[in-house]
């Protein structure tokens, strides 16, 4: 039987919040539309992030590079600054992706995404140094010295991925573009930070760090990207993935994480989730929310920005979405209904600042002025030998396991407690379920949409306890499989 003790005067120190670092989004333009910014408008409320992450700044829609017809080019950052005057606005900054490339620069028309996001090197590596460095001036000119400071600027996006690099086999290629970059970068001021290799699947970390080191190239940050299963797409673009481990990411995350602390640099993962896929439905299960969780308190200390991938489905690398769930990323769909994944975040951020000692790794004890909350979960590996898309698409009931008991040491003796408790679960905090359960196709109705954001929320049971003379508060939690709960304990 499960037990969780903890001693309300032994503290672990403050809570580290680096889940909150950063979050990710398809690409600049999608950000700026009305509905999406309103939905990270929603998200910065309930769980805020302070930096957010995507593609495509530099990207045509962004009209940021032309070239005249005597070849002569010009910038203009018009909606660069609405797009960042909004995050701003709301509280949260932009770790900008230095990628991919203009068309008017590029040396080569190959594209990859619904939206051609161009991944060719420059035809000349000095007019990418010129576009550097006009942006930043610009921004420094708009935002100040002191602001930009705080800002991340990576170089490129995966350029070891057959997509999103025509040289991905060629890493000298992508050593002379970081250089070119970081050097401008400092140029402007040699206090902003520069940092890559932003590359799939945790690679080229080691060569980077050398290549900087033995050639004198600033390198302030590394960059990757980790997702938790295996496999590949078939002939139609569609995954046919499986999850090796509830902990290949945060596996890859410890391994990479101490790496990095050798070398005195910190690791931050720009993109993290589950799958790769955005047509998995693990994104739109229940399953995903312990997934999540235990993913990140086991690459705590290892990781100093941990960017989950990405809070929004109006993600269009394949093309705009058809069906209100479809496996994407986001953690809140199309039509603003949040996923389990989303009140997982809602979860971690309500804990309180001060972190308690608890040998249990999966879960989190914490302490606020007036309250103390425990954040547990469970999870077990699906034994099947279905891809995701198969096993993810249909219910999946969760089976009643024991309960949790859990058993507070210092507390206030003989004081009665009231103990709220919320759960993600199989049909709690559960849209997708709702939906499966409706048949549904498409929400052709506002009630029908409105009924699913009901069925989002977990499902919420308040009691009372009361301490013993010793101040001992002991109690037991129900159990699904694959459940996440938030307990807020407070004096009644």
């Amino acid at each position: 039987m499960r037990t969780i003790h903890a001693n309300v005067n032994n503290e672990k120190g403050p809570l580290n919040r680096f889940f909150s670092e950063c979050i990710g989004a398809g690409r600049a333009a999608e950000v700026m539309r009305y509905i999406p910014m309103k939905q990270l408008q929603q998200v910065q409320k309930e769980c805020p992030f302070r930096y957010i992450r995507f593609h495509g700044i530099f990207h045509e829609e962004m009209d940021v590079v032309r070239r005249d017809e005597n070849g002569n080019l010009s910038f203009c950052f018009q909606y660069v600054d609405l797009l960042f005057d909004s995050l701003l606005e709301i509280g949260i900054r932009p770790l900008v992706e230095l990628g991919l490339m203009p068309e008017a620069l590029a040396e080569k028309k190959a594209y990859v995404f619904w939206w051609k996001m161009n991944t060719s090197m420059p035809k000349e590596l000095r007019e990418w140094e010129m576009l550097i460095e006009a942006f930043l001036q610009h921004i420094t000119h708009r935002y100040g010295e002191d602001e930009i400071k705080k800002w991340y600027f990576e170089v490129w996006n995966e350029p070891n991925h057959k997509n999103f690099f025509t040289e991905y086999q060629n890493i000298d290629a992508y050593f002379r573009l970081y250089e070119a970059t970081a050097r401008t970068v400092k140029k402007v001021n040699p206090t902003y930070r520069v940092g890559g290799p932003a590359t799939a699947g945790m690679q080229w970390i080691h060569e980077l760090i050398g290549y900087c080191r033995e050639n004198s190239v600033p390198l302030d940050f590394i960059t990757s990207h980790s997702y938790g299963i295996k496999g590949d797409f078939d002939p139609d673009g569609n995954a046919i993935v499986y999850l090796p481990s509830t902990d290949k990411v945060s596996n890859e995350i410890r391994h990479w994480g101490a790496v990095c602390k050798e070398e005195g640099l910190p690791l931050c993962i720009t993109e993290w989730s589950s799958s790769f896929s955005n047509t998995d439905p693990i994104h739109d299960s229940y399953y995903n929310a312990p997934y999540v969780l235990r993913a990140i308190k086991r690459s705590e200390g290892f990781a100093d920005l941990f960017s989950y991938w990405v809070y929004t489905d109006i993600f269009e690398e394949n093309s705009p979405q058809r069906k209100p769930f479809q496996g994407n990323f986001g953690l809140i769909n199309v039509q603003s209904i949040p996923k389990p994944t989303y009140y997982a975040y809602t979860f971690l951020h309500r804990l309180g600042d001060t972190e308690l000692l608890c040998d249990d790794e999966d879960c989190y004890v914490c302490k606020s002025e007036n309250a103390v909350q425990i954040l547990l979960w469970n999870i077990k590996k699906p034994e099947t030998k279905e891809g995701n898309r198969k096993y993810f698409a249909r219910p999946l009931p969760a089976p009643v396991i024991d309960d949790t008991q859990i058993r507070l040491e210092g507390m206030k003796p003989n004081q009665v407690y009231r103990l709220t408790v919320e759960t993600i679960g199989y049909k709690s905090g559960d849209a997708y379920n709702a939906y499966l359960d409706g048949n549904f196709t498409e929400l052709s109705t506002r009630e029908e949409t409105a009924a699913l954001i009901e069925a989002s929320k977990p499902r919420k049971a308040i009691s009372k306890a009361t301490a013993d003379e010793n101040g001992i508060l002991a109690f037991s939690v129900p159990q699904t499989e694959n459940s996440a709960d938030l307990i807020v304990i407070e004096a009644d």
